[in-house]
């Protein structure tokens, strides 16, 4: 149970710093574009989230990772939430026969945290 909420309050608290972001950049997320298409980043999240429920997480994560680090846009942020978000949905027994463990989930956060924290600091300066 403690597990659970340390783990929730993480989520939320990379929800507040995704918010801090868009409030910042002024940035408006939208599932499909104007004429109803697939954004770039719905469509990750829905090959990402097809990978994920294939038992192909740790791939799907090094996708999302060279994504984000080719080009940390704003939009990667609302994905990586719903990505992580999801992943924590499933159970240990999942995540174990994945090789993938909750710890890695904090980590990923983290280093992703650090990725927008360093491009959008910089582009301040």
């Amino acid at each position: 149970m403690f597990q659970k909420d340390f783990f929730m309050r993480e989520i939320e608290n990379f929800s507040k710093f995704v918010v801090g972001l868009f409030r910042k950049e002024k940035f408006k997320y939208e599932i499909k574009g104007e004429q109803g298409e697939f954004i770039e980043a719905e469509y990750l999240f829905y090959r990402l989230q097809e990978m994920v429920y294939d038992g192909k997480i740790n791939e799907a994560e090094n996708i999302l990772f060279e994504t984000i680090e080719k080009d940390p846009k704003l939009e990667y942020l609302k994905l990586t939430e719903k990505f992580y978000s999801e992943i924590s949905k499933m159970s240990d027994e999942y995540l174990l026969k994945q090789d993938y463990t909750r710890e890695e989930i904090f980590e990923s956060l983290d280093q992703i945290q650090t990725i927008y924290e360093k491009k959008y600091s910089d582009s301040k300066k």
